[in-house]
């Protein structure tokens, strides 16, 4: 397991930037896992959002946009914003951990205690207390029933918040790669049933119910899908320049 923080310090040269958070010191260091699961194609850090993905053996839950209290406002006065990732290697114990914390995202009770284990200090202008992070999940209630399939998306709003946390709190994480969960601000509808996520909420959604992917976007969004679409798309076009150039060739004979 490891943990990254994204946060910045007071003055101007403390800007923001991730750090992975060692028991002594901060080692200024952007999760490896995003290079593979681009999460900042769908969240804005500043803005509270939240992703599970799986992707090579790896779990990430990254939560975001967490404001932290007033005294650590940066050089301008702005409040400062917090986000945090864990990685974690796929396993079942791992899957209750992070459907712990998930569920404490979805219920806002991370914020404050987050703020909480970070203080003013350091090379970077803030200093993380590690032991208090890592004592933030709480899996033992938690069952582990197979989770449904089908892809879910919906506005996020505290009814269907509430309705996932609860989903998490019953059902394992389904055993697939990619985008699990989002919560975003950013995102239309279509272009959250595009990326295959399988349960999605975003304010640009106005349903306040679940509504179902339909499974011919599903397909669309699979890696495996889009790589066979790839490859279609290539070969139509080699074939429409092989008779683009065979024509071009019988009307220059004809020409003559």
């Amino acid at each position: 397991m490891t943990i990254y923080i994204l946060s910045r310090g007071q003055k101007e040269d403390q800007d923001y930037s991730w750090f992975k958070i060692k028991k002594e010191n901060l080692i200024r260091e952007t999760p490896p896992i995003f290079k593979r699961v681009r999460v900042e194609t769908v969240i804005d850090h500043q803005k509270p959002s939240m992703i599970l993905a799986r992707q090579d053996s790896e779990f990430v839950l990254l939560v975001t946009g967490l404001k932290a209290r007033e005294e650590r406002a940066d050089f301008m006065g702005r409040s400062v914003r917090n986000s945090i990732a864990w990685v974690y290697s796929d396993s079942e114990e791992h899957d209750k951990i992070l459907r712990s914390l998930a569920i404490r995202a979805l219920k806002n009770e991370l914020e404050s205690e987050i703020d909480r284990a970070i203080n003013i200090g350091g090379e970077y202008g803030f200093q993380v207390n590690k032991d208090s992070i890592e004592q933030l999940a709480s899996p033992e209630n938690l069952e582990s029933k197979p989770a449904e399939t089908v892809c879910k998306l919906g506005k996020n709003s505290p009814k269907l918040r509430q309705k996932l946390a609860e989903e998490l709190q019953k059902y394992s994480i389904p055993s697939r790669d990619d985008f699990l969960i989002i919560i975003t601000t950013l995102k239309a509808k279509s272009a959250l049933s595009l990326s295959g996520v399988w349960r999605g909420l975003s304010d640009r959604i106005e349903s306040e119910e679940w509504e179902i992917v339909p499974h011919s976007n599903q397909l669309l969004a699979s890696p495996t899908s889009r790589s066979v679409l790839s490859k279609q798309k290539k070969t139509t076009t080699q074939a429409a320049l092989t008779i683009a150039i065979i024509l071009a060739i019988i009307l220059l004979y004809m020409a003559i």
